[in-house]
């Protein structure tokens, strides 16, 4: 089955996070239809444009924020874990199989 990737901005202080570890969920608008097992392509956007550092993050859960709080629909947290390029390339050709 193939891999879903979304490629989405991520400010440099946050994919600083999410490279070393300490960032392990994302709030985002569930304007993607996004499921558990897509890889997102985060895309560090600084100053109005993209500055070409990217990372890859594989959602492993989706909570419906409207779960915990009711006014907020149309949100979703998204658990993530960090992969490497390396580990990224290899998580799409081997369609999501680690």
């Amino acid at each position: 089955m193939a891999v879903k990737i979304h490629s989405i901005k991520i400010a440099p202080k946050f994919l600083d996070a999410v490279v070393a570890g300490q960032k392990r969920a994302e709030l985002r608008k569930n304007d993607r239809a996004y499921s558990v097992g897509d890889l997102l392509s985060l895309q560090e956007w600084k100053h109005g444009s993209y500055t070409g550092r990217e990372w890859a993050a594989v959602i492993t859960h989706i909570l419906p924020v409207s779960e915990v709080m009711p006014d907020s629909s149309g949100w979703v947290m998204l658990s993530i874990r960090s992969l490497s390029p390396f580990d990224a390339l290899a998580y799409v050709i081997t369609g999501g199989v680690q």
